[in-house]
């Protein structure tokens, strides 16, 4: 391209352009420039969320995954021997694809996040600023007087000069959208809210850029196909954009194929590739959970009724300014409006029917309004698997404030008349509230990032053992005894298992079944083998004397190998192995947990932590005070299914110790003990251990 084409196409393109400059300046003040480091992958592994882990580590493990068709992005390493997907780890599968075919040039540690979280913000600032500039009317138009293809006359008055700043100033509000915000390094992923802008322009510029139905299948089989290689999520929300337009293709009697063809497209690419990238190929896979975690519909307002993280769905203080100042210019200009919404009667039904139907896919089947459920809607049990498939259903929600911001700030410069310059000023307004009312979240994502240690190498395995280890060939497997992935032992391992080529048998995976890992993973003792090393993390030391393995320990991590492991000391066999339980880990009601205990009052129950016991006899012995005021047991069972009450034998009673064994006959998966006060005598408890005595 010479430089005076490319001069035209700055020109043409300079407003979003310049939306994109301001989601990338929004993004290296808040996260800084050390992100972009493709060799720096620390600040992910110390991630205060497990999410981001869980992103890198599974690409880290699908690059050096081999390949077998058709499934191009199934994952054979991070439960080996069984088949999962790239999908599921939400490590973006179009980017872990494209990266996967460099993998012979790139080093040993890369990955793609950061640079990865900057293109989201520049796409949100410029898909904004270009979507509210086609609201407002305000976007440049180009001459077509002159025949020359390099000829670009660009036709603006002073005054839109003024509003086309607006329309920047206006993209500042979905640069600092809650959601994009909240999401970025934390479900790396589900930042891709430009996806929905892309969408809503695509929408709006419908009549120019598919003036065919072939055309407009083309463009939206391949959002299809963007949607299905990001996020499932981005599946519901673009596909209502996609009704939207299909309603107003519905109104203009454009025929059933302009109506239905584009949506046939849309979900047959997205199914193809989905079925290319394994989804339905996969091992553990739980596709529904069987509930639904709905929006308030109020939440997009008003910041606190979320009932937990994802339930979120607060559009901000800009947004909500943003509308309150679009219908106050309606209410004042009230001929105008009424004429603009006359000529555009069409977009304005199809634009209301995408509102609806997106706040009911978001608020589920229980109807919450300002923090009152006013009712639930049974529905047919297919119908709730297939909408569990999105169980957090509120995220849909996002779509509904991104909708309202857009469309409030593209009518603020709209319906404003006079002064052209006084409409950016109140976008900016909106801007700077946007940012005031996330200013707490910024601040937080500011100091993590910012921080040197962020980037510091913080792995526990730090013996140099560890690495005459991998050095030595003999090992190409890492097997854990059970599958538990709450411990930071776990990611560090995994992490050395990646970067050294060697497989994992456990790992955490969107719409997993949970409980199928927990009974199939213990299987790897039955048959030990001679290439692979086992980890043994807490309860699972319990099981070790029931293993014909050497068993060593390194930074306090218990391994073993069925062959001896030259230069490292084997740990002698404890008589009867012990581990205290995590009491930080319990789940406390009418009580408090501390870094002595928990203390129960009046109605406490505490539930320890969820271990697996191998088949055996366990002592329990429980220390604090007040047990002669409590009522004592353990239960174990499968999520979601029946739990039972253990039989057991109080071997020892005190009012500052407890102690009770029993006998496991077969595995105990989510084994816990219980701590009931009954009466209004406080109960602490200091610590639970638990031994195995045969």
């Amino acid at each position: 391209m010479s430089a005076e084409s490319q001069m035209k196409a700055l020109k043409k393109y300079r407003w979003p352009l310049t939306g994109a400059l301001l989601g990338v300046l929004v993004f290296l003040a808040v996260y800084g420039v050390r992100v972009l480091d493709p060799t720096s992958v620390d600040w992910i592994l110390n991630s205060l969320s497990p999410d981001p882990i869980q992103h890198y580590l599974g690409w880290e493990l699908f690059r050096r995954s081999p390949v077998h068709l058709p499934y191009i992005g199934a994952n054979y390493n991070a439960v080996y021997p069984f088949r999962t997907s790239v999908l599921f780890t939400d490590s973006l599968p179009l980017a872990a694809l494209f990266f996967k075919l460099l993998g012979g040039i790139l080093p040993t540690r890369f990955q793609y996040f950061g640079w990865w979280g900057l293109l989201c913000y520049a796409l949100q600032g410029g898909l904004a600023q270009a979507v509210i500039a086609r609201i407002a009317g305000v976007q440049p138009t180009f001459g077509r007087d002159d025949k020359s293809k390099a000829a670009i006359a660009i036709i603006m008055s002073p005054g839109q000069t003024a509003k086309l700043w607006g329309s920047v100033l206006g993209a500042g509000v979905l640069v600092l959208f809650p959601a994009l915000t909240i999401r970025m390094f934390a479900h790396t992923a589900l930042a891709a809210n430009w996806l929905v802008l892309l969408a809503l322009y695509l929408w709006l510029r419908s009549d120019e850029l598919m003036p065919t139905t072939r055309r407009a299948c083309l463009i939206w089989g391949g959002m299809g196909l963007l949607c299905a290689g990001i996020h499932l999520y981005y599946l519901p929300m673009v596909g209502l954009v996609l009704v939207g337009y299909a309603v107003r293709r519905a109104l203009q009697k454009r025929g059933p194929a302009a109506v239905l063809a584009p949506i046939a497209a849309f979900c047959a690419a997205a199914l193809a590739e989905l079925v290319l990238l394994g989804a339905f190929a996969v091992n553990f896979a739980g596709y529904s959970n069987g509930y639904l975690s709905g929006a308030d519909y109020f939440g997009l307002f008003v910041p606190w009724l979320a009932q937990g993280w994802e339930q979120i769905v607060y559009a901000g203080l800009g947004t909500t300014l943003a509308v309150v100042l679009a219908l106050a210019c309606a209410a004042v200009h009230f001929s105008k409006a009424k004429a603009f919404f006359a000529a555009h009667r069409d977009w304005l039904i199809a634009g209301v029917v995408v509102l609806v139907l997106d706040l009911i896919a978001a608020g589920g089947n229980t109807v919450t309004v300002a923090g009152h459920t006013l009712f639930t809607v049974p529905i047919p049990q297919p119908l709730m698997d297939f909408w569990a498939m999105f169980s957090s259903c509120a995220r849909l929600a996002w779509l509904a404030g991104m909708l309202l911001a857009v469309v409030g700030c593209g009518l603020v410069l709209r319906f404003w008349e006079g002064d052209n310059r006084a409409p950016a000023v109140l976008l900016a307004v909106c801007a700077a509230a946007q940012g005031w009312g996330l200013r707490q979240t910024l601040y937080n994502q500011w100091s993590y990032f910012h921080a040197a240690g962020f980037y510091q190498n913080n792995s526990q395995l730090r013996d140099p053992a560890w690495d005459d280890i991998a050095a030595s060939g003999k090992y190409s497997h890492l097997a854990f005894a059970t599958f538990d992935f709450e411990h930071n032992e776990f990611w560090d391992l995994v992490d050395f298992a990646a970067d050294h080529g060697w497989t994992s048998n456990s790992f955490y995976m969107a719409h997993m079944d949970g409980n199928l890992a927990a009974v199939t993973l213990p299987g790897e003792l039955n048959e030990l083998s001679a290439d692979t090393l086992y980890a043994f993390i807490d309860e699972d030391e319990l099981a070790r004397n029931s293993y014909g393995l050497h068993y060593y320990r390194l930074d306090g991590i218990l391994i073993g190998s069925v062959e001896p492991i030259d230069g490292i000391e084997e740990e002698p066999a404890p008589e009867t192995p012990g581990c205290e339980m995590n009491l930080t880990r319990s789940d406390v009601i009418n009580g408090d947990i501390s870094g002595d205990g928990v203390t129960l009052t009046t109605g406490g129950e505490m539930m320890t932590e969820e271990w697996t016991l191998f088949p055996g006899r366990y002592r329990v012995t429980l220390t604090g005070s007040g047990f002669d005021h409590s009522y004592i047991y353990a239960r174990y069972g499968l999520i979601n299914q029946e739990t039972y009450k253990l039989d057991i034998d109080f071997t020892g009673i005190d009012p500052n110790e407890m102690t009770f064994e029993f006998t496991a006959t077969e595995m105990l998966h989510y084994w816990r003990t219980a701590v009931h006060t009954l009466d209004d005598a406080n109960v602490t408890v200091n610590s639970v251990t638990v031994e195995k005595v045969g």
